[in-house]
This record gives C-alpha cells, structure tokens and sequence, in this order.
C-alpha cells in the first residue's frame, strides 16, 4: 500500500525543502502541507502539481504498483495452472 503522504515528505527532506517552502509553492498555509503529508491518498491534480514544483514523477509509485500486481497475477494464473496439470 502507498502512503503518498510519506513519499512527499521524503522528498521533500531529500531536496532539503521545508514544508513551510512547500506551502509557499502551493499557495497555501503549512497546515495544509501537514494534512497533505499524513495523508495516504492524494487528489491527482495536487499530486501533478507538486510533482511539478518537487520535479518528481509520484505517479510511478502507482505504476510500479499496478506492474507488481500484474506480474503477481500471472505468477499466480501459472501456479494454479501447474497444479492443475499436476493433479491430472
């Protein structure tokens, strides 16, 4: 499970950037970076707009995501696939 909320604060301490610098890009107050960071999920919008401000694509995460449970599906689809011929 991604928590979106915990990789923007990574990067963020990874640039070196306070939230209080964050908040200013955004053009709102740190509290609401605050909200943002302890979130799990985020609005695509935001999420787009402080990859832009942070030059960090966050949406790979969700691609890695969907890559790994696809991988994991056809992991799957071939175990139960190997079973069945082995039980025949």
């Amino acid at each position: 499970m991604i928590h979106i909320g915990k990789l923007i604060e990574a990067k963020l301490q990874e640039h070196g950037t306070t939230k209080a610098w964050l908040a200013q890009k955004l053009y709102c107050h740190r509290t609401n970076v605050n909200d943002i960071i302890r979130r799990s999920s985020i609005d695509t919008d935001l999420l787009l707009h402080i990859s832009k401000i942070l030059d960090f694509n966050f949406f790979v995460y969700y691609t890695d995501e969907l890559i790994n449970a696809k991988q994991q599906s056809v992991k799957n689809t071939i175990e139960n696939d190997k079973n069945t011929i082995d039980k025949n």
